[in-house]
């Protein structure tokens, strides 16, 4: 791969966790590139190590050993506050839960991220209309967040991790708890989200038919990745 194209670039990523019975390693020296305008997914069972990997990608766990690298800036270098503002200029997250604040309303929960961000006040309302508009939710701006349908939550929770313009979206099961028809739509949100902003997107998923819509598919077997086979 080229690598000055690459935003994302992991090398020789491994994970291990103490227990009574010694150490278990779930990463094995993992290796991955993800590149402006792709989306990549990751699947494999339960327990493989897909959400230790995500979560030493999304900054919220040291790895054991490894590389990895942002915008070309070694992350594992950094102090953790450079790594907290590195995750809010060049991250977002998007969960399965959603994780919207129930006792808000739509404004409030896109709000949150550029308050972290100190975005001034007065520039807020525009970012979050254009973010919302990007979903098609732009007339749910002040609407109650626990009113919303389970389609429309997970609109909201992507147009949230967009506010801030990240470089790279990470999907835990970002489909997992909607209907076949409102997961496909919001792939093809995922989809010209990416093209449109060159943006780069993992997503990590036990559903294949999400898989095959990504650019490229690996599977976590054995604490390594492995290129998924589209059927």
């Amino acid at each position: 791969m080229n690598n000055q194209t690459a935003i994302m670039r992991v090398e020789a990523l491994t994970k291990t966790y103490p227990t009574a019975a010694g150490e278990v390693a779930v990463l094995h020296g993992v290796d991955l590139e993800l590149r402006a305008g792709e989306m990549v997914a990751i699947m494999g069972p339960s327990g493989c190590g897909k959400s230790s990997l995500l979560h030493i990608l999304g900054l919220l766990a040291p790895p054991t050993s490894g590389r990895y690298a942002i915008m070309g800036q070694d992350m594992f270098g950094l102090s953790e506050d450079r790594q907290a503002a590195f995750r809010r200029e060049y991250l977002g997250f998007i969960l399965q839960s959603c994780n919207l604040f129930e006792n808000s309303n739509v404004y409030e929960n896109l709000e949150y991220p550029l308050i972290y961000a100190r975005v001034p006040t007065a520039k807020r309302r525009a970012i979050i209309e254009r973010a919302l508009e990007r979903v098609g939710l732009t007339s749910r701006i002040d609407y109650p967040a626990n009113r919303l349908s389970g389609g429309e939550q997970q609109r909201v929770a992507i147009a949230r991790a967009l506010v801030n313009n990240p470089k790279v979206l990470l999907g835990d099961e970002p489909t997992g708890q909607l209907d076949r028809n409102t997961g496909g739509m919001v792939m093809e949100y995922f989809k010209h989200i990416v093209r449109e902003r060159s943006t780069a997107m993992l997503i990590v998923t036990h559903d294949r038919e999400v898989a095959r819509q990504c650019t490229r598919g690996y599977t976590l077997k054995d604490g390594h990745l492995e290129p998924l086979l589209k059927h």
